[in-house]
Order: structure tokens, then sequence, then C-alpha cells
């Protein structure tokens, strides 16, 4: 059993995709059920009858590796058994976990290609990291059926990055206008390769904020 604080819990697909930083290593983790299986399905994570939520510290049954889909390293296979809730952190309690924002996953761009990973030692990659920042500025993009939340905000480097929100509790707010503040832990998650249906561009992994602690 792994005791893992939940950083992200955000849509994948039907499922949700969930991460977090393991107590005993300090690591990042994401469970995931294989390859082909995106996300993790409601039977499997709801603790009792409830979505796991930011800065619960949960007690996952999690093998040592699993497939890195090409970019993520932190993935490690579920095992079987029931998720257990122990306790409730605060924010202050991970922000020993935040990292230098002068490169978000890999470079400053909204998006990595995927042959990136190719070219660089496995030692280096990296799919999750947490990172704060005090002027986070939040606004809705119209699409075809919902608005798309981004997040916007200026790194330590001096770069803007303008990047997807999917934290769902977090849209949620932003969709019901409640006051919102800037002071945020945000955790950028990578997104598995994704190319075009027409094979018109290169497959990327794009970042994605998965998910959102106000301070």
């Amino acid at each position: 059993m792994a005791r893992v604080i939940c950083l992200a819990n955000s849509p994948k697909e039907q499922n949700r995709c969930i991460a977090g930083i393991d107590c005993r290593t300090g690591r990042w983790v994401r469970p995931v059920l294989g390859v082909r299986r995106r996300g993790i399905p409601k039977k499997v994570r709801l603790v009792d009858r409830e979505e796991p939520k930011l800065l619960d510290v949960l007690e996952i049954p999690l093998a040592d590796a699993g497939p890195d889909m090409g970019c993520q390293p932190e993935n490690r296979l579920l095992g079987g058994g029931s998720w257990k809730r122990l306790e409730q952190m605060s924010p202050q309690d991970v922000f020993e976990y935040c990292e230098d924002d002068l490169v978000i996953l890999h470079n400053h761009d909204p998006s990595v290609p995927a042959d990136y990973f190719e070219q660089i030692p496995k030692a280096r990659w990296k799919s999750l990291q947490l990172v704060h920042n005090t002027r986070v500025e939040f606004h809705g993009i119209v699409g075809k059926e919902r608005i798309k939340w981004h997040a916007s905000f200026r790194n330590s480097a001096g770069h803007v990055m303008n990047l997807r929100v999917t934290d769902p509790i977090f849209c949620q707010k932003l969709e019901w206008r409640l006051e919102v503040s800037p002071n945020c832990l945000m955790t950028i998650s990578l997104t598995t390769p994704w190319r075009p249906p027409d094979g018109s561009e290169p497959a990327r992994c794009y970042k994605v904020v998965a998910g959102v602690i106000e301070l």
C-alpha cells in the first residue's frame, strides 16, 4: 500500500486521472490500470462514496512501476483492494513539494513534442509538477459544447503560460462566477501523446492544470 497526498483529480475520457505525492518517497505517482485503460473508474476510486479530494491522504494499492506511455514515468499500476482516506492535509503541508517554475515540464511552451522524450534519458522525464504562483488569472474560452477554462500566469523566468484547467471542482467555481484567489498551488500535468486524426501535425504532449489549491 502507498500513502498518497492527492494533488490532482481531473476528467480523463469517462474516468478520472488521479495523481499525488507518495508520502514515503516524496515522489509523484499516478495510478493507472494499464496501457489501454484510460483513467481510474468511479467504482475503483471512490472513498466512502465520495471523490478523492485535493489534499486527502489516500491509501492506495500500487505496484512499484507501471507503463510510462512514452512520457509519464510517474505511472504505477493499480493493484486490487479498496482505497482509504486517512487524513486531510493543509496547503502549507505540501509547499515542500513545490518546484522552481523557471521551467515547467521541460520547456516554456503549452506542449512538448512527443519525440522530445526519445532524445533525453528517461531519468530526466517528468510529467507532473507542483508550482506556486500569486498572480494567476483565469479566463474562459467558448468551445463548441462548453466553456474551456484557462490559467494564465508568468513564471519566474518571465514567460507567460496559458494552460487549460481540468480540475472539475475549480472549473465549477469559475462557471458559477464565484470569487477565486490568484494565489494558488497548481498541479501541472502532461498528457499522453496526441496528434490530429488527419495526421497533419506530429504528436505532442499537452500541459494542463489538473489541480488548483487556493491560498
